[in-house]
């Protein structure tokens, strides 16, 4: 037997290979080949074998008799019909991993993790002065207490405001 139009000779010994078809699935076959063009790559094996099962279906509804050419077509069109139908009905999902068309980072480098900051041990005072230099804690105390601060305690506080300071982006 001739493997089918699209079955590379290689793949003779496979057990799930499509060149041990016989009857009428290999005419199924045929006939469903005729339509994977208009569906995705990642697809078309499922809408393959879609449209090969409803020919087997039709043709057992029919009493076991062979279905005209006619009628297959229609059946494999129809079946790609409603792949489309049901894609287009189908929710769009967002991959976590994938950068989107406004060549964002993605959700995955947003998304918090074991390594992120913890927001609510931040805002604890306590967290935040064990990492603050120790000279910017005395000119908090100073300016606290109504005592003058000097001009290099000014400077010190004034670059210390700047880095910590979240910068504003234009978006125009």
């Amino acid at each position: 037997m001739k493997a089918p139009s699209g079955c590379s000779d290689d793949h003779n010994n496979l057990p799930l290979s499509y060149n041990r078809l016989t009857g009428d699935w290999l005419l199924y076959y045929a006939v469903a080949k005729r339509f994977e063009w208009k569906i995705p790559p990642q697809d078309k094996a499922d809408v393959r074998h879609s449209i090969m099962m409803e020919l087997a279906d039709a043709q057992n509804r029919k009493g076991g008799l062979p279905l005209p050419e006619a009628a297959m077509y229609r059946i494999a069109s129809f079946e790609v019909a409603d792949y489309w139908r049901k894609k287009k009905r189908q929710p769009d999902l967002i991959s976590l991993d994938e950068e989107t068309a406004d060549n964002d980072t993605g959700l995955a480098t947003v998304l918090p993790d074991d390594s992120a900051l913890d927001l609510d041990a931040w805002v604890d005072a306590r967290t935040f002065l064990l990492s603050c230099p120790k000279r910017l804690i005395q000119i908090a105390f100073k300016k606290v207490n109504g005592i003058t601060l000097e001009n290099a305690e000014y400077k010190y506080m004034s670059k210390w405001r700047k880095r910590e300071q979240k910068k504003l982006v234009f978006c125009g």
